[in-house]
């Protein structure tokens, strides 16, 4: 990975029934002239009907209600870890990072590096010049320099205020060593002063990889 260190010009149921039964037997015809006693003989005592016993309804066995299946808890989403901070001695900036990256803090010839051992890679450097830093020049210059070491092809050039500072993004489609990547080369500057903040990625999830340098170049803060 080639690390750019740019000279600035500028920068979710049921009833019982009884059954009773009765009977009777003929009074016996009797001769006027003999006196007979008349005794009609008593019938013997009716001998009731047994009752029939009730036969007993049973009684309906309650139906078990099913037991409801326990509702599971949803799993509640796990709490974003927050962004590290950095602040760099050396090139007098602050700055956020995802909070898995490293970081490795620049030297005289190098810039200051934000990874994840691996794509994408982010560097900030600084500069002072003589004179009034001017982002035209400087963008001028940078455009040239890509294309020549990353053969690149130029997608996007616009102007953006940050922290007091005039600056201008270019984003490049280019080749690092056989690799197609992404180049977002943002130049910040403020009279004598200018930054350079670069954030190379693999060609392909531009979207996020756009949204992710933003992130982060937002939190950006001069010291």
């Amino acid at each position: 990975m080639s690390n750019v260190h740019s000279k600035l010009l500028a920068l979710a149921l049921g009833g019982v029934v009884a059954v009773a039964g009765a009977c009777g037997a003929a009074n016996p015809t009797t001769s006027p002239s003999v006196a007979v006693a008349d005794v009609s003989p008593t019938p013997p005592a009716a001998t009731p009907s047994p009752k029939p016993t009730p036969s007993s309804t049973p009684s309906a066995t309650p139906t078990a209600s099913p037991t409801p299946a326990p509702t599971a808890s949803p799993t509640p989403a796990p709490t974003p870890q927050p962004w590290a901070s950095y602040k760099s001695k050396r090139y007098h900036y602050r700055i956020k990072y995802p909070p898995t990256w490293v970081v490795t803090p620049g030297t005289v010839k190098l810039a200051d590096q934000f990874d994840d051992y691996g794509y994408p890679y982010v560097f900030i450097s600084r500069d002072v010049v003589s004179g009034i830093a001017s982002i035209n020049l400087t963008a001028t210059h940078d455009i040239a320099w890509f294309k020549s070491h990353y053969r690149t092809k130029l997608v996007s050039n616009k102007s953006v205020k940050l922290s007091g500072y005039a600056g201008r993004l270019l984003i490049f489609r280019g080749t690092d060593d056989g690799r197609k990547v992404l180049i977002q080369h943002l130049i910040l500057a403020k009279g004598r002063v200018g930054y350079v903040l670069d954030m190379y990625s693999d060609l392909g999830p531009t979207v996020a990889d756009r949204a992710l340098f933003k992130k982060i170049y937002k939190t950006w803060r001069p010291t």
